[in-house]
C-alpha cells in the first residue's frame, strides 16, 4: 500500500512540475508594472442604423507578472456618434495567448442613442499583436446581439512588447 502511495505522489509532483513548467512558458507582457495610454481608429455598428468610426484611447496597467493588462479607462471620440458610445464595466482585460496573439475579455459598451441605443457585452475579442509595428487589432468582433467591433487598431506604446 506504501508504495501505491508513493507512485500517486509522484505522479502529482510530475503533473504539478508540468502545469508550472507550462506557465513559466506563457507569453508575458512588458513592461511589467507599467501604466500606458494607447489609441487607434475603431469602427463599431449597432443593428442596422448606427455605425461610427472613431478614435478609441485606452489607459491602464500591466500586472506586476506581465500576466495580464487592466484597461481602466476607455474613451472614443470623433464626433457625435462616438461620444454617445460609452465603455462600461471596466476594467476591460488583455491577455496575451503568445508573442502574435492575444484576446480581450469584459469589453462592454452603451450606446446612447434615443430608441436605437442600448447595451453590447460582456464579450471577448480575439486579436492579433505584433510587436514590430506595437499594433494590437482585431476585426469583426461581435460584442453583443447586435453590436459588432467592425475593425480596430490600436497602437501601443514602442515599450509595449509580448515575449515568451
Amino acid at each position: 500500500m506504501q508504495s501505491s502511495a508513493k507512485f500517486t505522489a509522484h505522479i502529482l509532483l510530475a503533473a504539478m512540475g508540468l502545469i508550472v513548467y507550462h506557465q513559466a512558458q506563457a507569453a508575458r507582457i512588458e513592461p511589467v508594472g507599467s501604466a500606458f495610454t494607447a489609441q487607434g481608429p475603431i469602427s463599431f455598428s449597432k443593428g442596422k442604423l448606427i455605425s461610427a468610426d472613431c478614435t478609441i484611447k485606452v489607459a491602464g496597467k500591466v500586472a506586476a507578472d506581465g500576466s495580464s493588462v487592466n484597461v481602466d479607462k476607455v474613451e472614443f471620440d470623433g464626433g457625435l456618434k462616438c461620444s454617445r458610445v460609452e465603455a462600461i464595466n471596466l476594467p476591460w482585460v488583455l491577455v496575451a495567448k503568445d508573442t502574435k496573439s492575444g484576446s480581450m475579455s469584459r469589453i462592454s459598451v452603451d450606446v446612447h442613442a434615443f430608441g436605437l441605443g442600448g447595451k453590447c457585452g460582456p464579450s471577448t475579442a480575439d486579436g492579433t499583436w505584433d510587436n514590430a509595428t506595437g499594433k494590437l487589432e482585431a476585426a469583426n468582433v461581435a460584442i453583443g446581439e447586435d453590436c459588432k467591433i467592425n475593425t480596430v487598431s490600436i497602437k501601443m506604446p514602442p515599450n509595449f512588447k509580448v515575449v515568451e
